[in-house]
């Protein structure tokens, strides 16, 4: 044990008038242990800290400073397991001071082998946060294997631009993230590609860049003849191709292909193949697929479309009717962020919703949720939504107040048209 944490546990023990028994009584670690770690026989592990901790009657980490150095071996390198431990930890519970100091420690190393070893401690850290669902916490881990690692090619690297890119591909650092997985692609493991494929591809798919999404969709089939992922990119193409001028047949097709793959990709090819016809202009199915749709958990995904359909069709009475109804599931779009495509659909749905303000001459309203659709859709770069608000828009341009025409013109300045 270092001599500052050693002189900490022994201040603390003094205050409580406590010798080694009774230490090793308070925390549940066994006298035998207790005196190999107080005369430098034994490391002190980061479970037994906290366990000497809570003896104290201390806040758990209060010690945690004095500890970085415990994560250096007798060589004075790095020890894998208690800097592994410590490291996890700390990112963990959002310690940043003291996982930033161990990470300084990990990369004054001089020696290039121990400091590759160090480098793929982070990295082993890194993943084991993204697996546990602690993506956030594993971000800042991430960005210095980016920044660190002078293998730029290496599998690691490539993977934590894809982790990166997966993290913040929700938030304004999204576009910049997804350049930089782009150019990494080639250099993934195949398990690591294909994940990043689907995902690179979704994030087309929010921005309904639909060239993009087809050119991906062929990536990730080209990877797999089977399961998940194929499935995925049978339904992305059929989404993309409805876009891109593909026929119906072509489109039911694909619907009809991947609905074989399984029983989950069976039970969502049921639903797009009716959106599929309302997408071709087939409004007749809308209450049949309304009648599918309402009693499923993830009917968010089709009340956007089936409003749209109505207000098509001049049914605003059923219209109004519907966001009646399903007006929770509204709600819960409009705040929910997981899944991903509830975020999608909600501004769908505020599209949408938009229309059928317009057609009842709402245009106060109406006109102003255009703009502001379009704005968000400016925002995250999905320029089909983006140009078709501005298209309605123009289409009641003579309704329009001062406020509105002020924000369509700043709009059209700072829009990618």
């Amino acid at each position: 044990m270092n001599v500052a944490l050693f002189q900490e546990i022994e201040k603390y023990m003094q205050l409580k008038n406590w010798n080694k028994t009774q230490l090793s009584k308070e925390s549940g670690i066994h006298i035998s242990e207790i005196s190999r770690i107080m005369n430098n026989r034994q490391p002190l592990s980061l479970q037994n800290l906290d366990a000497i901790t809570h003896a104290f009657g201390l806040s758990e980490g209060l010690l945690y400073t004095y500890y970085i150095e415990e994560c250096l071996n007798e060589g004075n390198r790095i020890d894998k397991r208690r800097s592994i431990q410590f490291l996890y930890k700390c990112a963990a519970e959002g310690r940043k001071k003291h996982f930033s100091n161990l990470i300084d420690l990990m990369l004054e190393e001089n020696s290039k082998t121990f400091r590759r070893k160090n480098l793929l401690y982070i990295f082993s850290v890194a993943e084991e946060l993204f697996e546990a669902g602690k993506g956030e916490e594993a971000l800042p881990l991430y960005e210095v294997i980016i920044e660190n690692d002078s293998d730029r090619f290496s599998e690691n690297v490539a993977i934590s631009y894809f982790r990166r890119f997966y993290i913040v591909r929700l938030t304004d650092k999204g576009q910049h993230a997804l350049t930089h997985v782009l150019d990494q692609l080639a250099y993934m493991p195949i398990d690591i590609r294909k994940e990043a494929y689907l995902w690179v591809m979704a994030d087309y798919y929010r921005r309904e860049d639909w060239e993009k999404v087809l050119f991906y969709a062929e990536k990730l089939k080209l990877l797999t003849v089977e399961g998940e992922y194929y499935g995925r990119a049978l339904m992305y193409k059929s989404f993309a191709l409805t876009r891109l001028g593909a026929s119906l047949e072509e489109v039911l097709g694909l619907i009809a292909a991947y609905a074989q793959v399984n029983e989950f990709f069976s039970d969502i090819a049921a639903g797009n193949r009716y959106v599929a016809l309302l997408d071709f202009g087939q409004l007749e199915y809308v209450d049949e697929y309304l009648s599918w749709l309402e009693t499923r958990d993830d009917i968010y995904a089709g009340l956007p479309r089936i409003l749209e359909s109505f207000v098509q069709l001049n049914r605003l009475e059923d219209a109004k009717m519907l966001i009646e109804r399903f007006n929770h599931v509204i709600k819960d779009m409009a705040v929910s962020k997981e899944p991903w495509l509830k975020e999608k659909m909600y501004w769908d749905f505020r599209y949408a919703y938009a229309l059928l303000q317009c057609k009842c001459n709402q245009f106060e309203k109406g006109l102003m949720d255009l703009l502001e659709v379009a704005a968000t859709s400016n925002k995250i770069g999905n320029i089909e939504r983006f140009k078709k608000c501005l298209l309605v828009f123009w289409q009641y341009r003579f309704y329009a107040a001062s406020h509105h025409e002020e924000k369509y013109t700043q709009l059209l300045s700072t829009g990618n048209i």
